[in-house]
């Protein structure tokens, strides 16, 4: 951020990223109880955007608001994740199905770039970064769609599957994730729009094999 936030609009946006940012990437972890005081005083806010924030990432689930409103990081539960990934990747192709025969030239550079961003971040091992790249990339997809419902849906649970991908499936993010965004770009350039939605199928299939390996692995009770 350049310089002091100037607008009560500035200010709520920017707490709601830094605190969306802090939960994604597990800084604050899954379960952890969140106390509007100590958020409060932090990040150097009054108590109200921050329980404007907590109530918008409790719309994407990222947050649980229980009994006396007492509130706290979402856990990570691998079934429910599983159910999500279901459901956003048939979203997704939905997005990509409707999307893909209203990209024009502008949203063919935005691809380039997502792939560039995706290539630089595993390169430097700056996963967040990666992760983010890669939900860039469909995103441009749905949002050609025009279709506002379909993208408020997917916009809605990025972060709990950004979260999940960051703590839990870091392995997809390597060269072989990389060339699998590549592929579908590749495949959208040359007109083969079966070929992207089942280079897609496939990395839905892949994420949600990660929850299953997750759901079945015994805890270990050392």
């Amino acid at each position: 951020m350049n310089g002091p936030l100037g607008t009560p609009a500035t200010l709520r946006q920017a707490v709601l990223e830094q605190l969306r940012a802090k939960i994604v990437a597990g800084l604050i972890a899954p379960g952890a109880l969140l106390r509007e005081t100590a958020l409060a005083q932090q990040l150097k806010v009054s108590a109200t955007p921050i329980r404007e924030a907590l109530g918008t990432l409790a719309s994407e689930g990222l947050v649980e608001i229980e009994a006396h409103r007492r509130k706290r990081v979402a856990p990570v539960d691998m079934a429910a994740t599983r159910d999500l990934i279901r459901v956003q990747a048939e979203l997704w192709r939905l997005g990509y199905d409707w999307g893909m025969a209203r990209i024009g030239v502008g949203q063919v550079l935005l691809l380039d770039q997502a792939i560039a961003r995706y290539r630089a971040a595993i390169d430097t091992s700056e996963y967040m970064a990666a992760i983010i790249a890669g939900l860039d990339f469909h995103t441009i997809f749905i949002m050609a769609s025009e279709n506002r419902e379909l993208l408020r849906s997917t916009l809605d649970r990025r972060g709990l599957i950004a979260r999940f991908i960051f703590l839990h499936g870091i392995n997809t993010l390597s060269a072989n994730g990389l060339s699998q965004h590549e592929a579908i770009l590749r495949a959208f350039k040359a007109g083969d729009h079966a070929a992207v939605l089942a280079c897609l199928d496939r990395m839905s299939t892949r994420l949600i094999a990660l929850c299953d390996d997750q759901i079945h692995t015994p805890i270990s009770k050392d």
